[in-house]
């Protein structure tokens, strides 16, 4: 069972992160699905089940190639990500040159090798081009992302780029154990302990949990945030929407297990048009402050409003955020303290 699970997880994990990174327009969005992508195709590539097909069909080892080439891909788009991000296209152009350079490299030795035993000519020279291909976008990663997460404010995407590391890490550490290995079979070299299962089989597999790990960290991290505020803001908006139906652009159905950013930034607005709806009602309480002072506010002109007895009262002061995200953070504080408000009612 562990070992099924060793060669059928990561790729499972993989594709089931690519499905989860669904298309969007942030920047980079599509870079980082090529990256998953990647390394998706590599690790099912190298799965008893396609080495089975591919010599069914005739094509024996065309699973090694495809894997190796896939894992180009998903570095080469790592690199690229962080490249751009910090603004050096030049030496982002270079690095595409080199991944087409090394992948035609690796796609003529295979061609030459007769077959994949370790003895075999151009087998060795196979190992040496992969290797040599992948270090230098595995340099841009590590240090980027190194640089990156001591810069880097919010404490998920330190930890996201911290695994990202340790796996680009242990990725270096299998490739350079990988080729030593290659060489050794052709050279007087010993290194039997790149044969045994810690470095062989262990190692790679960490590398690769631990980078997806790390592209997961901020995704699953602002989903969670998304589906708590959501949800904080749930009792406060039927609360107007009761009021007010006409502040919903749909209304009310099932509850939303995954809401989407348009879902909750709608939901925002939502309620910020059900607060205006309700103004008129608002009595000016003077005996709390900040958001428990709004919210006794809005009780109260909820309830004048279901009674048809509007109250005047002074002008009120918006409160809110300057942006967005703040103001959205800032409902949701409102929200809490109105579901208090209502309980001691």
């Amino acid at each position: 069972m562990g070992e099924l699970v060793r060669r059928y997880g990561p790729a499972v994990l993989a594709w089931g992160m690519l499905l989860w990174l669904r298309p969007g327009p942030a920047p980079g969005r599509r870079l980082v699905r090529l990256c998953v992508l990647g390394l998706a195709v590599s690790q099912t590539a190298l799965t008893p089940v396609v080495v089975t097909f591919t010599r069914d069909i005739g094509v024996p080892n065309a699973e090694r190639l495809v894997g190796h080439l896939a894992m180009l891909a998903a570095v080469w788009a790592g690199a690229q990500i962080l490249l751009r991000l910090n603004g050096c296209k030049t030496r982002a152009r270079a690095h595409t040159a080199w991944v087409i350079f090394a992948g035609t490299v690796m796609g003529l030795l295979f061609a030459l090798a007769p077959n994949l035993l370790p003895q075999s000519p151009w087998v060795m020279e196979y190992c040496i081009a992969y290797a040599v291909a992948l270090m230098p976008e595995f340099a841009v990663i590590a240090r980027l992302c190194l640089r990156d997460a001591v810069r880097a404010p919010d404490r998920t995407l330190r930890l996201g780029l911290g695994l990202v590391v340790a796996g680009i890490v242990a990725a270096a550490c299998y490739m350079t154990s990988r080729t030593v290995v290659a060489i050794s079979a052709r050279a007087p070299v010993d290194f039997e302990v790149g044969r045994g299962f810690l470095l062989s089989k262990a190692l790679p597999t960490a590398a690769h949990l631990l980078v997806l790990a790390g592209v997961a960290a901020p995704a699953i991290t602002e989903w969670v945030r998304r589906c708590r505020r959501y949800r904080r803001l749930g009792p406060l908006w039927f609360a107007l929407y009761r009021a007010e139906p006409a502040i919903a652009l749909e209304p009310p159905g099932l509850a939303t297990l995954f809401p989407t950013r348009l879902q909750l930034y709608r939901r925002v607005i939502e309620i910020r048009d059900g607060l205006l709806a309700i103004r008129p009602y608002r009595p000016a309480d003077e005996s709390l402050e900040g958001e428990q002072r709004e919210a006794a506010e809005i009780a109260a002109a909820l309830r004048a409003r279901e009674q048809g007895t509007p109250l005047r009262s002074a002008e009120i002061t918006v409160a809110g955020g300057h942006d967005l995200g703040s103001d959205t953070e800032y409902l949701c504080r409102l929200a809490d303290a109105y579901r208090e408000t209502v309980k001691r009612t």
